[in-house]
Parts: structure tokens; C-alpha cells; sequence
């Protein structure tokens, strides 16, 4: 009976720490499609924000809706 309580604790450890290491394959990429990937190759990276004329990020609306991304 000890044996196995000892076996089943040994296991839940192992588990546990097993759970606290980098995941491998990380999530920066999670929301990209094929299509983004397509894009991000043939015209770069997609410019989300741009500042204004204060400094405050804003959406690059123009930037995005345009036929060419450069």
C-alpha cells in the first residue's frame, strides 16, 4: 500500500513539473492565417498603430486598407 501511494506521489510530481517549462511553440503566432503569413512575406510586417501628431498610437487605417503595404 505504501509502495503505491509513494509510486502515485512520485508521478504527481513528476506531472507537476513537467507542467512549469516554456511551451513549444509560442503563442506569438497564435492569430496569424495563412493569408497574414503570405503577407508578412511578400510586403513585410503589418503596420497596426502608427503615432499622431502627439505621440498617441492610433490605428493605421490607411496604411492597412491600401493596396501596397510599403
Amino acid at each position: 500500500m505504501v509502495r503505491v501511494l509513494l509510486t502515485t506521489l512520485l508521478l504527481l510530481c513528476i506531472l507537476m513539473l513537467g507542467g512549469c517549462h516554456r511551451s513549444l511553440f509560442p503563442d506569438n503566432n497564435k492569430n496569424l492565417t495563412q493569408f497574414d503569413a503570405y503577407d508578412t512575406m511578400r510586403h513585410g510586417a503589418l503596420i497596426t498603430e502608427k503615432p499622431d501628431e502627439y505621440g498617441l498610437p492610433e490605428p493605421a487605417i490607411r496604411t492597412r486598407l491600401s493596396r501596397h503595404r510599403r
